[in-house]
């Protein structure tokens, strides 16, 4: 590369948009959380994109006004994903 040019990184995020100045936050999260976190983020349009940069396979840096509505996102997502046996504590099961 010749001296005094730098090579620019394109990028595809929110962070690429002229006159963005974003404020973001590190989210880490296992796997499957953060293809969730991507799926959330790929049904928005251009301009609501919240994932400033996708760092490695388990950190996401995201834009902080996003995140009350990521982690409600993420709640609900997992409380539908569990199941749970609380409500039989205590009846008789074998009959």
């Amino acid at each position: 590369m010749p001296s005094g040019t730098k090579q620019k990184r394109k990028s595809t995020s929110a962070a690429a948009l002229p006159g963005f100045l974003p404020s973001g936050f590190l989210l880490t999260c296992d796997a499957p959380t953060k293809q969730f976190i991507r799926h959330l983020n790929d049904k928005k349009t251009i301009t609501d994109k919240f994932i400033l940069e996708d760092l490695d396979g388990t950190h996401l840096l995201v834009d902080g006004r996003a995140r009350e509505e990521i982690m409600g996102a993420v709640e609900k997502w997992m409380d539908s994903s569990v199941f749970s046996v609380v409500e039989r504590v205590g009846e008789n099961l074998e009959t």
